[in-house]
Parts: structure tokens; sequence; C-alpha cells
């Protein structure tokens, strides 16, 4: 977890790796700074001190691993991801080289790389960011400091790719620290008790945003991801009742993300809640199947009606056959079972065919959009798909097509579709 204030210290000179370090170094809320030497290193390093350093082995001379002496010599040790086109002996070597100085070396990443496979590199580093207190949350709840973005959810399972609803995601504007991404402050605020009020705040605030775009005529799925306090509150299907019925939302439009694995000793009481959830018509999901200990008898004994599969899955999919294996299990047990399955993170065209190719129902991901604001759902959801404005995503440059007919898959071909990297 890492605030605007944290650094990032690039050594690279290749473009599209860049692009995607730049986007990474945003994605974590990481201030960053580019270096094309291991002399413009140096000099950077006189006046900071970088959480992070990323240095491309292909792009300096043997002579210029003695920058690691000067990494090494900083008060506070950066971790190191060292990235390059050259073999992979080489990069281990480097590795190595790092690690009898005492730097704390995160992986190598071999080019062409994705953002996704770099933030999985920086997972272990990202979590042992320090507490925030407790006033501080209090204080952005009592503030409204609080904001939701959404992200739009893709129906695929059709030739015709369409947005069937968004996800509500929570942002905080910390007064000093800037935009802070819910992996900044969501340990704090399970730590501190104060997750259920978050929880209200996100339902409240969907539900209303929700309501905007039903006048407007615009009848989109809201998923919210749930937290593991109100999974076992007996009282909280009532109170979503009452909260439906205020904003005259109807039920079947709502979905609930839960988040972790609903075992052991309460599966009573969630079984209890699950079911007077799925009374009142809202769908379950359960998130980040795929890479946890989420049991497969709990599938077919809760109420579920998708599976979400974890970002990290559907990432290594395109690289690794078992993973590619593991994906089409899960598709083909979720459709045995009734239920749907989306994927999560789907970030490139070669994860969007993979998992279209497993006959996943939905998907949504960078691919297709960044969370954007309320008002901005709307335009998207009406552009959609389309080469204007409409679309944020990667997916932006791409006409209308239908991905069944054989003419329209070519064209989508020769608009970019089929390279797989877009600007």
């Amino acid at each position: 977890m890492h605030s605007p204030s944290d650094l990032m210290l690039i050594l690279d000179t290749d473009i599209e790796s860049l692009a995607v370090l730049r986007e990474v170094a945003g994605r974590i809320g990481c201030e960053h700074i580019e270096v094309q030497s291991a002399e413009q290193l140096e000099r950077v390093l006189e006046t900071r001190q970088p959480t992070i350093a990323v240095l491309a082995v292909d792009r300096i001379d043997a002579k210029d691993l003695a920058l690691l002496h000067g990494l090494a010599n900083l008060d506070s040790l950066p971790a190191i991801i060292f990235i390059g086109s050259i073999s992979a002996r080489v990069l281990v070597a480097a590795k190595r080289a790092a690690k009898s100085r005492g730097l704390q070396v995160l992986g190598v990443a071999a080019r062409p790389f994705d953002a996704i496979y770099i933030e999985k590199l920086l997972a272990p580093h990202l979590s042992a960011a320090p507490s925030i207190p407790r006033r501080e949350l209090e204080q952005a709840l009592a503030e409204h400091e609080l904001r939701l973005l959404y992200q739009p959810k893709l129906a695929i399972a059709s030739g015709l790719v369409t947005v069937q609803g968004v996800e509500a995601l929570v942002r905080w504007q910390h007064p000093r620290r800037g935009l802070l991404q819910p992996r900044h402050f969501l340990g704090a605020t399970e730590e501190h008790g104060l997750m259920s009020p978050l929880t209200d705040f996100v339902m409240m605030e969907a539900v209303r945003q929700a309501g905007k775009w039903r006048a407007r005529g615009l009848q989109l799925e809201i998923v919210i991801n749930l937290s593991t306090k109100l999974v076992r509150d007996r009282a909280f299907p009532e109170r979503l009742a009452v909260l439906l019925q205020e904003h005259e939302f109807p039920p079947q439009q709502l979905v609930l993300d839960v988040t972790e694995s609903p075992s052991g000793d309460d599966q009573d009481l969630l079984l209890d809640v699950f079911t007077q959830l799925r009374m009142l018509g809202v769908g379950l999901s359960l998130d980040n199947f795929g890479t946890g200990m989420s049991s497969l008898t709990e599938i077919y004994r809760m109420p579920f009606t998708e599976i979400k599969v974890d970002h990290k899955l559907i990432a290594d999919a395109p690289r690794e056959r078992e993973a590619r294996v593991v994906v089409q299990a899960i598709a083909d047990l979720a459709h045995a079972l009734k239920l749907t399955v989306c994927a999560e993170g789907v970030e490139t065209l070669a994860m969007f065919e993979v998992v279209r190719g497993a006959g996943f129902d939905t998907a949504q991901g960078r691919f297709f959009s960044e969370p954007v604001q309320g008002e901005d759902i709307e335009r998207i959801v009406r552009a959609w798909p389309s080469s204007g404005t409409g679309a944020t995503g990667k997916w932006r440059h791409i006409e209308a097509f239908d991905l069944d007919d054989p003419k329209d898959s070519d064209r989508a071909i020769v608009n970019g579709l089929g390279r797989g990297r877009y600007p």
C-alpha cells in the first residue's frame, strides 16, 4: 500500500514497458521518476529515496550493476524488480547480485509483461504499509471524503458484447495524501471495526446512483462488495430490504460479492443470511474464486448465483496451460451447477479470448473500461461498443461488431483487436 508521497524509480528506455510501469504507478497511487542511465539514477538517489526500483538489466552495462551499491546504502532499502528482454538466466543472476548486497528483490519480469504481472510481484511489498489511525477513517466517513467509481461489467456469452451492469468501487479522497485505492485503507477499516458503516455508505450511494440511471432509462445490474461482518449479521437482510424499498430499487438488479470463503463454525448463520438475501431476490457472487481456499462443497451448499474468478488466475491463463485448464474447469463447474461465471481483471485481448473461449458469461477489467464517475456510465453504455470517447478501456478504438460474424471478426482484427495492444 503506497501513498502518492512514495516513489517508484524506473531505469528503462523501452516505450512499451514504460507505458505499463506508468500504469502500475498510477494504479497503486505512487509517484514515479524515469531515468535512462545509471548515471541519472545516481543523481536522483542524491536527493530522493525510492520505495520501489524497477531496473532494466538490458539497458545498462555490467559495470553499471555497481548502482546496486547505491541502492543498498540508502537508509530505507527499496524493493527491486528486474526487467529485460534478455535471457531468464541473466535476470536471475542480477537478482542474486542484488540479494547478495542485502536488497529485497520482489522478482524478475521478461518483456513483454503486463500491469497485472508487475502488481503481482509488488503485492507482498504493498501489503506491508502501516495502519491508518481510526480517527482519520471516522473523519473520512463524517466529512464525505469517500466516493464511488463504477466499472462496467460486460455480458460476453453471446456474439455481441454489451454492458450488463457496473461494480461499485470505493475510493478515499484523502485531504493530504490524494486519492487512495481500497487496498490503502480497507485493512485498517476492518481492523478498527468500521467496515459496517463503510459498506452502508457504499450501499446507499450505489443505490442512489442507480436510481438516477433508471430515471434515464438505464436498467443496470449493480455489484457491491459485502463486508465479512455483514455476511454474519442476521439483521442485515432486513435493513437492506428497507433500503431497496425506500429507493424503489429492484432487488433482482443487485449482486452482492462475498469476498472470502463462507466456511468455518458459523455455516448455519451464513446459510440463514444468504437465504434471506436470496429470498429478497438479491444475487450472491462468490468473489476471488480460484486462488484462495474456497471450499468446492460450499458452492452447492450456499445459494450463490455466480462465481467470480480471481484476476490473478485470469492473468496467468494466457501464459500457462495449467491455468487455462483450471479456468475452463471452473466455467464448466459453474454452468453444471446452474451458476453464471464472471472473469475479473481482464486486461488484454489474450485474457479476453481465454475467458470467452471457456464460455464465461460476463467479464470486467481495464480491457473494457477504467473505473469511472457515475455520470460517465450513461455515456459509456449508450456508446458501447464504440471507437469514440464513450468507451474508456483498451477496447475503445474498436467499432461496433459481432464477434460471431466472420466479416465483423475480420474487421475487428483490422482495427487492432487482433494485435492485443492499444494506445
